[in-house]
């Protein structure tokens, strides 16, 4: 019995220790296939960053230090599969499992809520998966990030339609980007599908912002897709609709100061909240 108890104990030390491992620029393993993270720092609560699509953890490089250091909590950044360091998902592409392997990704390094998800773009969808299953997370800041009702099958059809044609350039000039990007792309219409099923809890604060010059020019498409900002926002009291007047579509580049404040904002909400049920 007693070298019974030694094995569980030592089985058991074994996963504990592989789940607190230090997160400080190592990949962890996701279900066959390993994704780069990065946290920093410490206090809550845990800003999780998101890119774009086809955008390494890079893309935060001029955010994510100045969030650290001014708020005095952790962050995270990490690179989705096929990206940046981490190892392709050898498995057909589904957008379900973005999110599956982030919220494996963050359990294997010890990091839980509260959690502010910041997205990009594409990265928007993530978060959103994210946001819907976990209670854990407490705030998103979406940086043009992609709206489910905007992508309707329509859309999806439009975005397979335009992008499609540029595979073999992608594939001669970013062949790394293009194994990750090709599937994403066609897989499009099932992405749109399973994303207007996702539903955020209208409880969860959320600052949505804008770019004034985002990444659709149609003028029947940018109508749209404003639209779909005005809708998302009015649902819920707690939605916030920020304009980042003069930004392209990469927001964190053209407006920095606005992706930090509304980031900062979020935190000083969450830590208010605590302060409040404390009392």
């Amino acid at each position: 019995m007693r070298i019974i108890a030694m094995l569980v104990l030592s089985i058991t030390m074994f996963w504990c220790s592989d789940a607190v491992a230090d997160c400080v620029g190592r990949k962890v393993d996701v279900g066959g296939y390993a994704l780069w993270m990065q946290s920093r720092g410490d206090g809550t609560p845990t800003v999780v960053f998101e890119s774009g699509g086809g955008e390494d953890s890079s893309e935060w490089s001029n955010i994510e230090r100045v969030i650290r250091e001014r708020a005095k909590v952790r962050t995270v950044v990490y690179d989705r599969a096929g990206l940046g360091k981490s190892d392709p998902n050898p498995r057909p592409y589904r957008i379900e499992d973005e999110g599956t392997a982030l919220r494996r990704a963050l359990d294997r390094c010890d990091i839980h809520g509260p959690i502010i998800l910041v997205a990009h773009s594409y990265g928007g969808f993530i978060s959103e998966i994210l946001a819907s299953e976990d209670k854990q997370v407490k705030g998103l800041v979406l940086v043009d990030a992609n709206i489910p009702s905007f992508f309707d099958d329509k859309e999806a059809a439009v975005i397979k339609a335009r992008y499609e044609p540029q595979a073999d350039a992608l594939k001669r000039d970013k062949p790394d980007v293009a194994r990750v990007l090709i599937p994403v792309v066609q897989a499009y219409p099932a992405t749109a599908r399973h994303m207007r099923d996702v539903h955020i809890p209208l409880n969860i604060p959320i600052v949505d912002i804008t770019a004034e010059h985002t990444w659709v020019d149609a003028p029947d498409e940018l109508a749209a897709m404003r639209r779909a900002h005005s809708e998302f926002v009015a649902a819920s009291p707690n939605r916030v609709a920020i304009f980042a007047e003069g930004s392209g579509h990469y927001v964190s580049r053209d407006r920095p100061e606005i992706v930090i404040d509304a980031v900062l904002h979020l935190i000083s909400e969450i830590h208010e909240q605590k302060s409040v049920v404390k009392r």
